[in-house]
């Protein structure tokens, strides 16, 4: 009941992101496919790098959207009752809408990249799927703590439109600052691939940021957490 509560809660946003990544990352690549050379073998792995940029910015605002909710929002608007009768922890009440969360933002991850690879399959400029499954990872990885971030958020700041904006403002900020002064720590950047592409043939190296990548996915869980006990205490 919880799960397909969470569901109902997140399918539309869910549907209108999916079909919005896949569409977008499977026209864009087969349009520019059709301006390159054959023997430009180089400029087609930089086109796969460039879906990546604009890939990770729509799911991006794809998760956080997705981790908004939640009880703390339902109290806002003034219907949490219902869901505080339920005989349940709140604890299993954030973890299972996170668990639906991190299932959809994974469907969101991966689908895009299964439409260009078949799109790129049929054109007959057929793509790795070790380069397919490293651009997944690394989003996936590395950019879950961007849906953590929401759901903590959300469980901090109640409103409609003030969880959202905050959540997206650290994003933005925190993408900023780690650019200007901790570059390599940036998990944007990681995400995007830039800390991993050859610039000469831009492939994703064979020996991917697993450190970043595992610190990403600990601060993920911390913020999950962090989440938990603040429902928890939080006085309804």
């Amino acid at each position: 009941m919880l799960w397909y509560k969470a569901w109902l809660e997140t399918r539309s946003r869910f549907l209108i992101s999916l079909a919005t990544l896949t569409l977008f990352s499977a026209i864009f690549v087969q349009h520019a496919q059709g301006l390159l050379r054959p023997e430009w073998k180089s400029d087609f792995n930089r086109l796969l790098f460039v879906n990546q940029q604009f890939l990770v910015i729509m799911w991006v605002l794809s998760v956080v959207l997705l981790g908004m909710g939640g009880i703390v929002r339902e109290r806002a608007i003034g219907i949490s009752s219902l869901t505080l009768a339920l005989p349940v922890s709140r604890q299993r009440l954030v973890g299972t809408r996170v668990g639906v969360g991190v299932l959809e933002a994974t469907i969101l991850g991966v689908v895009p990249w299964i439409a260009v690879f078949f799109v790129s399959f049929f054109a007959r400029k057929p793509i790795s799927i070790i380069q397919v499954a490293s651009y997944v990872l690394l989003l996936l990885g590395g950019g879950l703590v961007y849906f953590a971030l929401a759901v903590l958020v959300s469980s901090l700041v109640s409103g409609e439109y003030s969880a959202p904006a905050v959540a997206f403002g650290i994003v933005l900020l925190a993408a900023m600052l780690f650019d200007a002064w901790l570059r390599q720590f940036n998990v944007w950047r990681l995400v995007t691939g830039d800390l991993s592409i050859n610039r000469s043939t831009y492939l994703l190296s064979e020996h991917l940021p697993w450190l970043g990548i595992l610190c990403s996915i600990s601060v993920a869980l911390s913020m999950v957490v962090a989440s938990m006990i603040v429902v928890q205490r939080r006085q309804f």
